[in-house]
C-alpha cells in the first residue's frame, strides 16, 4: 500500500499514528503549509466506495481556507489496488479536526449501517435469511388481499 507520489516530490518525514487524534496531534507540531497525506484503510471496498471518495472531495472543497497540494488539485484519492483513501492537503491552519468529522459522516456511515445486521447474524444464526423469507411473505399478502377482497363480494347483479 503506497501512495503514488508526484514526480517532484518526495517523502521529507514519515510518521506512524495510530488514531484520528494522533493525527490532529502531528498536524499541530509541524510547519504551516506542510503537505500532510493521511491514509484511510479499509478492510475491503464496500459498494459505493469510489462514491463517497467523490462525495468526500466535495465536502472537502467546501471548506474554506483548506488547500490542495498544487500537484494533485485534490483532496480525495482512492487507491486503484488497495482499499485505502488517501487524503492530502496543506495544513494552516490545523484542518484535521474538520476534515476528520465530514470524512467520519461519510465513509462510516456505510460501516455502521451493517453494523446491526452483523450482531444480530452472530446472536442468531439464520436470522436474515428468515426477516427475509417474512418480508417476501408480507409482499406476496399485499398483493393478494387486494384479489381476496374482491372475490368475496357478493355481485350486485345476483339473485336477491
Amino acid at each position: 500500500m503506497a501512495f503514488r507520489l508526484p514526480s517532484n516530490l518526495a517523502v521529507g518525514r514519515q510518521y506512524q499514528v495510530g488514531s484520528l487524534g494522533d493525527v490532529e496531534v502531528l498536524e499541530n507540531s509541524l510547519p504551516p503549509a506542510s503537505r500532510l497525506l493521511v491514509g484511510l484503510v479499509f478492510e475491503r471496498r464496500y459498494e459505493g466506495f469510489e462514491a463517497d471518495c467523490e462525495r468526500a472531495e466535495q465536502e472537502l472543497r467546501k471548506i474554506e481556507g483548506l488547500r490542495t497540494w498544487p500537484e494533485l488539485e485534490r483532496f480525495v484519492t482512492a487507491d486503484e489496488d488497495q482499499p485505502v483513501v488517501w487524503i492530502h492537503y496543506l495544513s494552516s491552519p490545523a484542518w484535521w479536526a474538520w476534515i476528520a468529522g465530514i470524512l467520519g459522516g461519510i465513509f462510516l456511515l456505510p460501516i455502521i449501517a451493517v453494523f446491526p445486521f452483523w450482531i444480530i447474524e452472530k446472536l442468531f444464526p439464520g436470522f436474515t435469511e428468515a426477516l427475509v423469507a417474512l418480508m417476501t411473505m408480507g409482499l406476496v399478502a399485499m398483493i393478494a388481499l387486494p384479489m381476496v377482497k374482491s372475490l368475496s363480494r357478493p355481485s350486485e347483479g345476483r339473485g336477491g
